[in-house]
């Protein structure tokens, strides 16, 4: 069986996966972002000619997670507020959701509950922890996963795997994977990640997700800081989530804590706080 450790290896087993064609109109976003003077009145055009995607961006900016002090009113106003790169990481984002939501019949709604929650858990801990942006840790929560949907599709007994990889942490849970199916989720979702034009610390965050040890000073790795502060950020959102909506496994995250916590320099009782504070805001959301 193909084993993934050589990213050439995955690529050649990916071909045999029903991955969803990347739409054209990243395509065209990507043309014009490439260009010396991209217009912002094209991009606002090219993403306003899908109504659907347009609101479904405009909804994530003016999402509690996202929202200053006032309302962003239009596409226009996203690009000029978030930058060109951010709103084209959104915008991929939401397509690629949509994509794999629509997904012949397979029930994800349990998935794609601990993705969006896990999404706007990383935005609003991206506003208290240093390393990177909102928008750039709100797609890494929607999709740093986004290989699970397309294992779960191509393999009949892929859920019942995923149970066992789950009571496992860190490098573990995905050798559990590759020994069932020659993959792991990691690496399928680095590969969708990239046919569909995330920036490449997206691509390298998702890759490495599951490899708590990236994020130590002294590690061969050699990621960027923003690639470890998105893995850092992501672990703490899903223990959040799955506190939450109460269906998480508790393998991760003592395999992350320790370093999590010597990442950004806090303290047990400064990571129990933010737990509770982001329970909290949970919480009075779900009130209202």
């Amino acid at each position: 069986m193909t084993r993934t450790n050589d990213l050439s290896d995955a690529e050649a087993l990916v071909k045999r996966f029903d991955i969803p064609p990347c739409p054209a109109v990243i395509n065209e976003l990507r043309a014009e972002l490439g260009r010396d003077n991209a217009n912002a009145g094209t991009i606002a055009q090219l993403i306003s000619r899908d109504v659907g995607l347009a609101g479904a961006v405009m909804r994530v900016v003016n999402s509690p997670a996202f929202r200053g002090n006032r309302e962003v009113a239009s596409i226009a106003d996203a690009l000029k507020i978030l930058g060109f790169g951010r709103v084209f990481d959104l915008v991929v984002g939401q397509l690629l959701k949509k994509s794999l939501a629509a997904d012949n019949g397979l029930r994800l709604e349990r998935y794609w509950d601990s993705a969006v929650c896990t999404a706007d858990l990383c935005a609003a801990l991206a506003n208290r922890l240093p390393g990177t942006k909102r928008e750039t840790a709100y797609c890494f929560g929607l999709f740093h996963d986004c290989g699970i949907p397309l294992l779960i599709r191509r393999f009949p007994d892929y859920r019942q795997t995923l149970q066992a990889a789950n009571k496992e942490s860190g490098l573990a849970l995905l050798a559990v994977e590759e020994s069932r199916h020659g993959t792991n989720h990691a690496v399928v979702g680095y590969l969708l990640a990239r046919t569909w034009g995330l920036s490449e610390t997206l691509c390298e965050a998702i890759r490495a997700h599951h490899n708590y040890s990236v994020i130590d000073p002294a590690s061969p790795e050699g990621l960027s800081d923003e690639v470890c502060a998105l893995i850092a950020i992501c672990a703490l959102a899903e223990h959040v989530a799955g506190m939450h909506l109460r269906n998480s496994e508790e393998g991760q995250w003592p395999a992350a804590r320790s370093r999590i916590r010597a990442f950004f320099g806090l303290g047990d009782a400064e990571i129990e706080d933010l737990v509770e504070d982001l329970l909290h805001d949970l919480q009075v959301a779900n009130a209202a």
